[in-house]
């Protein structure tokens, strides 16, 4: 294994931890002797990608990944054709308004643009929260076929996150296929209670979901006397004119 090899694979371990590290879990973690560790610890360290935590000789991750992470979402091509029409759905809607794809199993918010008012959202760039417990994760599932979805499921813990979290393949495709025949999904307390969102596919040229455009945010900050005639028509604009920009007819 090179030193760089290994090197990632600490960026990797740590940054699935819950807590910082010290050298002897990382080393044990690599297969290495704690010596072995150390250089690559030492490395990283002096590069900024990893720091010294608070808990004396334990390390966490550093700015410096921070900045890798960010550069990697803009350069996503997609951002930056959706990031004026994030900014108006945004302002016609005075909701946050964010830009998701599929990253494996997880949905990854690429942009995100909060409300000008007090009612943000908790999402913001660069946020992974379980596909198949977001509403928004049930968006970008949907033009999977009825196989493809059962190989995603295929060895998911899919743990109950609130009552609306579907817990099996049968729970999920039945959300997904909701979403199919609609072309959105309005949600309501799925993740936590007293937040709401309303999401829409982009579609590319193939006729494929590439990225979701979903508006969300506190029910404070709700009119839901204008679900339809505001909320989800602004959203379905701006998903459409995005899709448009990637050749969707």
């Amino acid at each position: 294994m090179t030193g760089l090899q290994r090197g990632l694979q600490v960026l990797e371990i740590l940054g699935a931890a819950d807590e910082p590290m010290s050298l002897s879990m990382i080393a044990q973690q690599l297969g290495l002797s704690r010596s072995s560790a150390f250089r690559v610890v030492y490395t990283l360290r002096q590069m900024d990608f990893l720091k010294e935590a608070d808990q004396k000789s334990t390390y966490t991750l550093g700015s410096r990944v921070l900045n890798l992470g960010f550069a990697y979402l803009h350069q996503q091509p997609i951002t930056e054709l959706a990031r004026t029409h994030l900014a108006k759905l945004r302002d016609a809607t005075e909701i946050s308004a964010h830009l998701s794809v599929l990253d494996d199993k997880v949905v990854l918010y690429l942009d995100s643009h909060q409300a000008r008012s007090g009612f943000v959202s908790n999402m913001t760039t660069g946020t992974r929260v379980e596909a198949y417990a977001s509403a928004i994760g049930w968006c970008l599932l949907s033009s999977f076929s009825d196989a493809e979805l059962k190989k995603f499921c295929k060895g998911l813990n899919m743990k109950p996150i609130t009552e609306q979290t579907p817990v099996n393949f049968k729970q999920l495709q039945a959300r997904v296929e909701d979403i199919r025949q609609k072309g959105y999904v309005v949600s309501r307390g799925v993740r936590e209670p007293g937040g709401s969102s309303i999401a829409v596919p982009i579609i590319r040229n193939d006729g494929r979901v590439a990225a979701c455009v979903n508006i969300s945010g506190p029910d404070s900050g709700f009119d839901f006397s204008r679900i339809e005639e505001l909320y989800l028509r602004e959203t379905q604009k701006a998903a459409l004119n995005i899709s448009r920009e990637l050749g969707y007819c």
